[in-house]
């Protein structure tokens, strides 16, 4: 459920990474609205924006108000512009209304002070959206194109899913968000968004007559982040300003497009996202199940030859639905796991300059053909070999305490590498596949007892094994071959 509600954050929540705290009106060092300010960003809002249709509102509107430049947003004018597997989407809600105050620093905030009742709808699934106490402020940079500060609150809402097939309800109360960024050196900018959800409940359920039972649950809090560091904002509004301009007449403007992509493909970006949660209650239909605290990161670097894909994973405190494990598999069962994965033997640069090569417009297929994409495909995985780094990672049970680090390389079909396992107190692991019982035991026992003689002891008393694997698929356990892995 907490992937649900990361993916209904692109409605509501994505909306909040613009909002913030202080809906505050003019400032001393704000300059007044103007007939030529208003002219200027309905001209930049209409760049990036559809034409109306003949006689209709255009989606965004400005008129000078004060001090500030009142935008408003008409949502409905989104309706049959965006496309899907289930046909084109329907919104309806009262209009978005923001006010832009341009700052004498140059810069501008943007300010809102609701969030109107948002619904949507597409095929038979409707979606509704609801935020209470909501208010925003963001202030953004033009020379970078990028905001640079900000935060948002709200005291509460809710999302309602209907469909033939599903039914999905999410309540949440406090919310906070924070945004910031700085910039670099060479001019590109680090940011970070950051949001705190606080009591958070959730049901899921199949929809109309639909068989099956429901999942319903509780979170006390969670969090989510996400940042970026070493992009070069202004060029990427650049090349969304020039598509924006050319979208009629794009394969023209081919040379281009990739002329602008190819500063942004170049080696320096880094991309983090990641999200925590803290006791989670499950009701299932199996029992219930919950979890005192989880988190998840994940993190993309484009670093050339040396560019990596890493993940972490930490949780603790798991409870599982008596019945669901054998008897006396509680003493077996993770109450606390740290895992941390490093992908390299990857080139991002290189994938995407074959990418850029290899983009065309205009054409009755993808923009990049299905024999050009192993092109992309070849040249991300020229730096190989592949490796994955598993770093110093722990796993705790009432009767395990355990360790794993090492790499394994895949390079031509094959792999190899080395493990470091390290187990302490293993006598008691021992007892706990005992009291699994005789048919579990007798399984297990043989295989348990070979990995206790094959270990060596550390100076700690805990037992540790060098898994070594080589190329020609050979198995070798602290330096003792143990023949060769199956093909």
């Amino acid at each position: 459920m907490i992937a649900t509600v990361l993916r209904r954050r692109a409605a509501p929540l994505a909306l909040f990474a613009l909002a913030a705290i202080v809906a505050a009106p003019a400032r001393a060092g704000d300059r007044p609205a103007s007939p030529e300010g208003v002219a200027t960003l309905q001209a930049f809002f209409d760049r990036f924006l559809p034409t109306p249709a003949p006689g209709a509102a255009p989606m965004v509107s400005v008129k000078a108000n004060a001090q500030s430049y009142q935008v408003t947003i008409d949502v409905a004018a989104l309706n049959g512009l965006m496309t899907g597997p289930n046909g084109a989407a329907s919104y309806a809600s009262s209009p978005h209304v923001v006010d832009l105050f341009e700052q004498d620093d140059g810069n501008w905030r943007v300010v809102e002070s609701s969030f109107p009742k948002t619904v949507s709808r597409n095929a038979d699934v409707t979606s509704t959206v609801e935020v209470d106490g909501y208010h925003q402020t963001l202030v953004v940079n033009p020379s970078l194109a990028w905001f640079v500060g900000g935060d948002a609150g709200a005291t509460g809402g809710r999302v309602r899913i209907e469909g033939a097939k599903i039914r999905e309800a999410i309540d949440f109360g406090a919310l906070r968000g924070d945004y910031a960024t700085t910039v670099n050196a060479d001019g590109s900018v680090s940011s970070t968004i950051k949001q705190d959800i606080a009591d958070i409940a959730f049901a899921v359920a199949p929809g109309g007559d639909a068989p099956g039972n429901g999942t319903s649950g509780r979170l006390d809090k969670a969090s989510f982040n996400v940042g970026v560091d070493g992009l070069w904002s202004r060029k990427l509004m650049d090349l969304v300003s020039f598509v924006s301009v050319h979208r009629a007449d794009l394969a023209a403007h081919e040379a281009e497009v990739k002329t602008l992509l190819r500063p942004l493909a170049a080696p320096g970006l880094r991309f983090v996202e990641g999200g925590e949660a803290s006791k989670l209650m499950l009701a299932t239909p199996m029992g219930a199940v919950a979890l005192s605290a989880a988190k998840i990161a994940v993190g993309v670097s484009n670093a050339g030859p040396d560019s990596a894909l890493d993940t972490t994973f930490a949780a603790e405190g798991l409870s599982l639905p008596p019945g669901l494990l054998p008897p006396n598999a509680a003493d077996l069962t993770p109450s606390k796991v740290d895992l941390a994965l490093t992908l390299k033997g990857i080139d991002i640069a290189a994938a995407a300059t074959q990418a850029i090569d290899n983009l065309h417009f205009g054409g009755p297929g993808p923009a990049i053909a299905e024999t050009d994409s192993t092109k992309v495909s070849a040249a991300l995985l020229g730096a190989g070999p592949l490796k994955v780094v598993i770093a110093p990672s722990h796993v705790v049970a009432p009767a395990i305490d355990g360790d794993v680090q090492g790499e394994l390389r895949y390079a031509a079909g094959k792999t190899s590498g080395a493990v470091t396992l390290k187990m302490r107190n293993f006598d008691k692991t021992m007892t706990a596949i005992r009291a699994l019982g005789p048919e579990i035991a007798v399984k297990s026992l043989p295989m348990v007892a070979m990995a206790k003689g094959l270990a060596k002891t550390e100076s700690d008393g805990a037992l540790s094994w060098l898994i070594e694997v080589g190329e020609e698929r050979s198995i070798r356990v602290n330096g003792i071959p143990l023949g060769k892995m199956p093909e």
